[in-house]
């Protein structure tokens, strides 16, 4: 059941309406007939939402649904094909009215003969529904409800972040997840150990599982961290390459298990953290993972999540289970989810916490049902009226659902508007676990005709996309990241399988249709479809699927009958995606409904000339198809397509008259002219000017503009919409450079945007001697105020930025490959004629220049009407910024005062190499109060590969003196410190002493470093390579250990015996660890194998270990065999080794 009745009828009528309104209806003389029709279906919508209401409590309503179901998909189909006939005929004779002018003979016929045809057809359909009309009355009561008093969304006051939202949790969870963390990095010193996570559906194992996961602890204890999502329909072999994939391998060509397993258990080679979420057979572990863990070259720890206690025993996992919430905790999290963290309702939450504790308890301690019905609550007012008809819904006592699915969540979806209803449903068609993809999620949508007509110059796509985020807020769906992505969760998706299986099938691996026989299938979801895409014979014989999924392994080629398109002639939605599916026969010509058709990723060489009959088709994705290069001239005959996706197709052309194509709003990859050069007058290959008529663009990419011809026309004068611009050209080949120049200067300017929507802007390989007119405008923050990304990628030629500071809504900025650029100052702040009260990238939340090879200079300066005032005004100065990276800025000579900005979490510089000293200057400036702090928020500090850099102090900072020595404002909230290969610094500055948050300090091929002490708050220390060092002292609470010596070392003299080959600042932390390091908890070391031999248990170095609870000792990776290793624990008492006898001494690796 995704046909939600009275959306689909409502959205019918209006379709109906508007085709009986115009033209079509008169030249196919079914006028009349729809009219009737139409009377019909409305006198009958009123009593649609009481219907779908209570066809699970009466079998009679259920089937008087199912038959109304049946006669709406019909009558959809049939208008469908008036529409595709009568504009068919009107673009016969597009001169005169249709009222007036007379029809060729050939015309004459052809309509007769449809007229009859589709008289009889909507005939029929008028009987049926007289017949279920009639029918109604012999039913129970049905309420009548206006269609058009019901609320459609959630109030708008209390809508927030989805990103925040999603990672709400109770305090069950936060305290669970800091004791099982604990447990995780210490313990005993097994090469692994599983730990398994328990509890019923619903109950937060996965939430649990994701906390654990990406703490910070587990972060710094293990190299290598994956997460696999197992479920129920797991298939070997794909759990496998996903493991691989996330353990940043790769499989190559292997295919098989047993390939797969090697692949998998050589990648290991570093401590590893593993989650299994949502493990249902132990085989996963026993015959899958197991031997991959046991022979992997090192250790680690895995975490299942199960509802199976026993399959967790069976596997000998450490258990942890998860209770139920109790009523307080429960109400505590409803609240944290309706009310957020305003403290000014506090009035309003004591008025309903009678009603909402006794909500919470008929959730049943289950956090999903708590999450879900919050997003109900949210959506209500809060009002005692409204929480209490929540709290005595029927739904509660309902008893046709499966007994796992918890009844809060069928009432969350009993609470959401019609709309929504046929939105959610359809999520249930992916794979379990499946990441969703938010532009795919609304296209489906809006082919299957679940989404409303816009209003205004609004999109049908931007209304699926409110459509997405309001599942979001209302928790049914759950965000990755940024929110462009989501999955569902499995007891979710269950209900939703269950609400929609008298119409969709889900066939799994090697699994038969089990369709319900007196229903009919519309949409199909497939795994492994085999070398013939074939579909069961349920589907053949009722022929009228909608939507077909196809997901595919990969591994063989696929082929499509002519015959099987004859068989789906009603499809509207076909993703045959990431399938090596080579071509279409010419039968998809025949899918007249078909408004959705996927081919991304394909091995797809041609496209027939037949597609061009797919009047209907509004989304076409043809990125990714690496064996594509051409495109069929019949898909400009495509007039209501509205996206068309060609990025990453090597195609040589587009063909002329895509400019017709008057309702494209999406454009990605256009190609201009043609690959061997002919001129425009040949029937092949696009001109820019063919884009002046898509004024309804919102996203547009441009490949090629080197091939482009100046017209002397503002190509985009007409796409008042746009909001991504993507232009991209190639070096020029066999043309003069000042020439070529001349002309990509004025092709850039024509493509000037004149759209204030504009969101996103990416310009690469311009070859230009200066930014284009329309970047360096003084006024860019008029042209472009609601402009948020830009990327700057390329542009070799410009020696001076835009002034991008002006921008009032950028968030996202990145800066590459600008080659003639020596020096960025005010000018890309604010411009020349900046105001003293300006605010330079007021919204900039990240920042990135990459491969700025001739950049010299960079300073924030003195800015004409700015001054002083700038100098000591952060909150003027890029005042959110939270993250920057420079990547290969080799001539750099200096960093501007860095840490006044208030923001800045993240900051990461590699390979600046023309920097020598960084001092005070980096950290305020010159003139800062002693009122400032230096970097009040940077959290991740990371230096790399700075080949010059000798000196880093933090010096005397004037107008600070000895307040700044020993106070608490440098670098407050610095937690890791990372310096790689900074070969020629000799020592860290003496007050990183007062970061006092500093816990993880990384120094890897640091060749001058001597010292390393006076760091009374670092946890955890990692050395890599740093041959000079002498003093490692004065680290109180370090816990974490790791060194690796990648050079023999001959520090302590001959007479020290066997430890000759280990430092001496080494050998003397370790043989006082109990005082000198008197928290430490584990030891990590890499070293050859003769040192290695000497912490043997009868080694000379054994005893100074024995005081460490966890001690890891391995030597140098070697290709051709597994490392020698020692693994000693206190606690249970252990003591495992491996050696492997050398030759000679293996070429050493960076890989620990």
């Amino acid at each position: 059941m995704v046909m939600i009745l009275d959306a689909f009828v409502g959205r019918f009528v209006g379709k109906l309406s508007e085709f009986i309104g115009g033209e079509m209806s008169m030249v196919l003389g079914v006028k009349e007939d729809l009219k009737r029709l139409q009377r019909r279906t409305e006198r009958i919508s009123g009593f649609l939402e009481s219907a779908e209401r209570k066809r699970y409590e009466d079998r009679n309503i259920n089937m008087w649904v199912m038959e109304l179901k049946d006669v709406m998909y019909d009558a959809d189909d049939i208008i469908d094909r008036c529409m595709i006939e009568g504009r068919r005929l009107l673009e016969d004779h597009p001169s005169e009215s249709a009222v007036r002018r007379p029809l060729s003979l050939f015309s004459c016929f052809s309509c007769i003969r449809f007229r009859h045809e589709i008289g009889k057809k909507i005939k029929e359909l008028n009987d049926r529904l007289k017949e279920i009309q009639e029918d109604r009355s012999m039913l129970p009561a049905l309420e009548y409800t206006n269609q058009g008093a019901r609320g459609t969304g959630v109030n708008p006051r209390q809508t927030v972040s989805i990103v925040i939202k999603s990672d709400i949790v109770g305090t069950e969870i936060e305290g669970a997840t800091q004791s099982l963390v604990e447990s995780l990095i210490t313990g005993d010193n097994k090469k692994y150990r599983v730990l398994g996570i328990v509890g019923m559906g619903g109950i937060g194992k996965t939430t649990l599982a994701s906390h654990i996961f990406n703490d910070e602890r587990i972060k710094e204890n293990f190299s290598m961290r994956v997460w696999a999502c197992v479920s129920q329909e797991f298939s070997e072999t794909r759990l496998l390459k996903q493991i691989i994939r996330g353990a940043g391998g790769s499989y190559g060509e292997a295919e098989t298990k047993e390939e797969l397993v090697c692949f998998l258990s050589s990648i290991l080679s570093q401590r590893f953290f593993m989650v299994l979420d949502d493990v249902w057979e132990k085989d996963v572990w026993e015959h899958l993972l197991r031997y991959a863990v046991e022979n992997a070259t090192a250790g680690g720890r895995i975490l299942i999540t199960t509802r199976d206690a026993n399959l967790a025993r069976n596997i000998r996992a450490e258990i942890h289970h998860v209770d139920k919430m109790d009523t307080d905790s429960g109400w505590k999290l409803l609240c944290k989810l309706v009310f957020g963290d305003d403290d000014e309702e506090e009035e309003e939450i004591s008025s309903l916490k009678e009603i909402g504790v006794q909500i919470v308890e008929k959730c049943d301690g289950l956090p999903l049902a708590i999450k879900v019905i919050a997003g109900v609550l949210r959506s209500k007012e809060r009002s005692n009226l409204e929480w209490n008809e929540v709290l005595k819904s029927e739904v509660w006592s309902m008893s046709q659902l499966e007994e796992q699915l918890p009844r809060a969540l069928f009432l969350s979806y009993e609470y959401l508007p019609s709309h929504l209803k046929q939105c959610f449903l359809y999520c249930s068609l992916f794979l379990e676990d499946h990441q969703m993809d938010q532009d795919e999620l609304i296209h489906y949508w809006v082919a299957e005709g679940f989404v409303r007509r816009a209003q205004g110059d609004a999109t049908m796509e931007d209304l699926a996309e409110d459509y997405y985020r309001e599942l979001i807020t209302r928790n049914l769906l759950r965000p990755i990241l940024d929110g462009t992505r989501c999955t569902i969760h499995d007891l979710l998706r269950s209900l939703a399988r269950f609400l929609m299986h008298d119409e969709s099938i889900f066939l799994g691996d090697e699994q038969s249709p089990n369709a319900n026989p007196l229903s009919k299938p519309r949409r199909l979801s497939m795994v492994n479809a085999g070398e013939i895409l074939e579909v069961p014979d349920v589907i053949k014989q009722q022929k009228c699927l909608r939507t077909l999924l196809v997901w595919s392994n990969y591994k063989t080629k696929m082929m499509i009958k002519n015959e099987l398109f004859e068989n789906l002639r009603y499809l509207r939605v076909a993703n045959l995606s990431n399938t090596r599916l080579e071509s279409l026969p010419d039968s998809v010509g025949d899918l007249l409904h078909l408004r959705y058709l996927n081919l991304n990723r394909t091995e797809i060489k041609e496209l027939p000339e037949s597609i061009g009959r797919l009047v209907n088709l509004e989304m076409l994705n043809l990125s990714g198809c690496g064996s594509l290069h051409a495109l069929p001239k019949a898909i400009t005959k495509l007039y209501n397509l509205k996206c068309l996706r060609l990025e990453s197709a090597p195609l040589t052309h587009v063909p002329k008259g895509i400019g017709k194509l008057q309702h494209l709003n999406h454009l990605e990859g256009f190609v201009v002219g043609h690959e061997d050069g002919r001129d425009a007058q040949d029937d092949e290959g696009c001109g820019l000017e063919e884009l002046q008529s898509l004024s309804q663009l919102r996203f547009l990419e441009i490949n090629r503009l080197e091939r482009a011809q100046p017209s002397g026309a503002s190509v985009l004068a007409n796409s008042h919409f746009l909001r991504t611009l993507i232009l991209e050209c190639e070096p020029p080949e066999g043309e003069e450079e000042a020439i070529a120049i001349q002309r990509n200067d004025k092709i850039y300017n024509e493509l000037s945007p004149r759209s204030t929507h504009l969101r996103k802007l990416e310009i690469c390989n311009f070859i230009g001697t200066g930014f284009l007119s329309w970047m360096m405008s003084p006024c860019l923050d008029i042209s472009f105020p609601n402009l948020m990304k830009v990327v700057l990628s390329d542009c070799y030629s410009c020696p001076q930025l835009p002034p991008l500071g002006l921008l009032p809504q950028l968030k996202f900025l990145s800066i590459e490959r600008a080659g003639a650029i020596k020096a960025i100052g005010p000018e890309f702040l604010l411009g020349p004629r900046a105001s003293s009260a300006a605010t330079s990238f007021p919204k900039l939340e990240e920042l990135y220049f990459y491969h700025m090879v001739n950049w010299e200079e960079w300073s924030f300066g003195m800015m004409e009407g700015v001054g002083e005032e700038r100098r000591g005004a952060p909150n003027k100065l890029l005042p959110r910024l939270g993250k920057l990276i420079l990547y290969h800025c080799p001539k750099l000579r200096a960093l501007p005062p860095l840490g006044l900005l208030p923001e800045l979490r993240s900051l990461k510089i590699v390979r600046a190499h023309a920097i020598k000293t960084i001092g005070p200057e980096f950290l305020l400036g010159p003139r800062a109060s002693s009122a400032a702090t230096s970097f009040p928020k940077l959290e991740e500090l990371q230096f790399e590969c700075m080949l010059n850099w000798e000196e880093w102090s933090f010096g005397m900072v004037e107008g600070v003196g000895e307040e700044r020595r020993g106070g608490p404002k440098l670098l407050p909230r610095l937690r890791k410190l990372k310096l790689y290969n900074c070969r020629m610094l000799r020592a860290l500055p003496e007050r990183l002493r007062h970061a006092t948050s500093l816990q993880q300090l990384e120094i890897s091929e640091s060749a001058g470093l001597k010292e390393i002490n006076n760091l009374p708050s670092l946890k955890s220390l990692e050395i890599d390579d740093c041959p000079k060092l002498k003093h490692v002292e004065n680290l109180d609470e370090l816990q974490y250990l790791k060194i690796q010596l990648r050079r023999p070392e001959t520090a302590a003299t001959e007479a020290d015996g066997p430890t000759k080959h280990l430092p001496r600042w080494l050998l003397e932390l370790l043989q006082n660890a109990s005082t000198a390091l008197p928290n430490l908890k584990q030891f990590n070391l890499r070293c050859s194998l003769p040192l290695l031999k000497t912490f043997l248990q009868d080694g000379p170095n054994s005893p100074i270990i024995r005081p460490i609870p966890q001690v890891e000792i391995q030597g140098y990776w070697h290709p051709s065999r597994s490392p020698s290793y020692i693994r000693y624990a206190q606690d249970p008492p252990t003591f495992e080794t491996h050696i492997e006898e050398e030759l000679e001494e293996p070429e050493q690796s960076n890989d620990w």
